[in-house]
């Protein structure tokens, strides 16, 4: 059971970092040279790896957020021994609208293969399937929708890399 919560707790980290780098008009690049760390450590916490203390600190000052709220929501101490909630999740347009311009691209450059309309299609289900998540309060509407994202990303990934072994 503790694991399953500190499982949920990494993907929210990963969720919060994410959305706030999106939103912040700022990159995941400047947010590495702030905290002094590389870009693939700022991967890896989006990925949902809990900084160190010195890294919260360096985050909540980047985000100019407080940095015990921080601590809480980057794993680093529970909610009940600091006393405060943990960072709400910011809104994720910002992100959604990257995702899309991102999909409208490929439509852009007027795909011809057969390969890069499948990736398109695929792409777009894995974004209408990732928004059917939204508002959404019944646990199995989630889990569809979930496994429906899911599908459509490891489809994509396999379109994008043939020669790649799958996961599933």
């Amino acid at each position: 059971m503790k694991q399953r919560r500190r499982k949920k707790d990494q993907e929210y980290w990963g969720e919060w970092l994410s959305r706030s780098i999106a939103n912040s008009g700022r990159t995941q690049s400047e947010l590495a040279r702030f905290a002094g760390v590389s870009d693939p450590q700022v991967t890896r916490w989006k990925a949902g790896t809990f900084p160190s203390n010195e890294g919260c600190r360096k985050i909540a000052d980047f985000f100019e957020v407080d940095r015990l709220r921080l601590a809480v929501t980057a794993g680093r101490i529970s909610a009940e021994v600091a006393g405060v909630e943990r960072l709400p999740l910011p809104d994720d347009s910002a992100q959604r609208t990257a995702e899309r311009e991102i999909v409208e691209s490929y439509v852009n450059k007027k795909l011809s293969k057969g390969r890069d309309r499948q990736v398109l299609l695929q792409a777009l289900e894995a974004l209408r399937a990732r928004d059917s998540m939204e508002g959404a309060t019944d646990e199995a509407k989630l889990e569809e929708a979930l496994k429906r994202t899911e599908e459509a990303v490891a489809t994509l990934s396999q379109l994008l890399n043939p020669n790649r072994e799958s996961d599933i």
